[in-house]
């Protein structure tokens, strides 16, 4: 399994680690002209059209040179964006190919060598790609590393999960995490931007700088800390996790509220689902997706499936057998259901 890890480096002279990452975009955004002036979008041919113009003109190194390539090439790869020229940030990151971690504690790639800190119990490896990258005054390089999947759990049951909004994560067990917290911290940053950026001031574009990402990495921390608990809570008790197939969700449902808008275009569903996901990997537990249409208005109980029986976002009301219930309890159990295969059937 690939994962990525952080591992911060720090330069002796920033200014020149700088001063290169700005060379090297401003040679991809030529790069980039000259692909689209000429259609030539391929990496192979766009090499031999401008490799030795490219080291000439912007003072790349070999390895440079082809990784500026394979960058813009990359960013044509997708022909629906074709008709415009791509472009790329001043700083923006720069991928990293043969480098190498020295046992010094050092990291050596373009010419550049410099210490670097990681977690102790990651082991670097050069062989995969890794990315430069320039935040809040500091440089990373993000590094993909093999991760060795654990045997899978001979489990004995299975954990159904329901992902949702106003509760992130809803299990058949009747546990809920509840998502008000991510809400409330949405709505204070969405505000706060809005003020600073109609006060249009330097220092309030100081300020959106230093926030910027806030609320990304938050809620990125509280899908970590769900995931870690659900798959702790699965291996734990020997089950599998049950988690709905997610495609075509966000066309699946209309809002129309502002409010509701950005609320839903938040909602980091995917990013939880992909955490629980190599989680569970790493840990050995079994992770079984299942079909999602109609979980939360099917009775798990007689099987009736109508959209009368979700009575509002958070009630669950049966109107053949009259179970009731909280919506996302009974869809973790219908999610359950389905994964063991003994799912209720209505009758003819």
């Amino acid at each position: 399994m690939k994962l990525a890890t952080t591992v911060r480096v720090s330069p002796q002279d920033p200014n020149a680690l700088l001063s290169m990452m700005e060379n090297f975009n401003s040679a991809c955004n030529w790069l980039s002209r000259v692909a689209f002036q000429e259609q030539t979008f391929h990496w192979l041919p766009l090499q031999r059209r401008a490799y030795h113009e490219l080291r000439e003109r912007f003072e790349l190194s070999s390895a440079q040179a082809m990784v500026a390539v394979r960058k813009v090439a990359y960013a044509y790869s997708d022909k629906r964006r074709r008709h415009k020229i791509a472009t790329f940030r001043q700083r923006g990151a720069i991928p990293v190919y043969r480098h190498a971690y020295k046992r010094d504690g050092t990291v050596r790639f373009y010419g550049h060598r410099m210490p670097f800190m990681a977690r102790p119990d990651v082991a670097l490896s050069s062989k995969r790609e890794a990315k430069l990258v320039y935040r809040n005054g500091g440089f990373f390089l993000f590094q993909v590393i093999d991760a060795s999947e654990a045997t899978p759990l001979e489990t004995q049951d299975v954990l159904g999960c329901d992902l949702g909004i106003v509760r992130l994560l809803t299990d058949s067990d009747g546990a809920f995490y509840s998502g008000a917290a991510t809400e409330s911290a949405r709505r204070r940053h969405a505000h706060r931007r809005r003020n600073l950026q109609r006060n249009g001031s330097r220092a309030a574009k100081r300020k959106l700088h230093a926030i910027s990402g806030s609320q990304a990495r938050y809620q990125r921390n509280v899908n970590h800390v769900i995931s870690k608990h659900v798959v702790a809570k699965a291996k734990d008790t020997l089950r599998a996790i049950a988690l709905e197939r997610l495609d075509g969700i966000r066309e699946g449902i209309t809002v129309k509220r502002r409010r509701q808008r950005a609320r839903h275009a938040n909602w980091a569903f995917f990013q939880l689902r992909s955490f629980i996901e190599y989680k569970a990997a790493l840990a050995g537990v079994p992770v079984i997706l299942v079909d999602r249409y109609h979980t939360s208005q099917t009775c798990p109980k007689c099987g009736s499936a109508e959209k009368a029986n979700r009575v509002s976002q958070a009630q669950f009301l049966c109107r053949s057998c009259g179970l009731a219930g909280n919506a996302d309890h009974i869809a973790a159990l219908n999610i359950r259901a389905r994964a063991l295969g003994n799912a209720p059937m209505v009758a003819a």
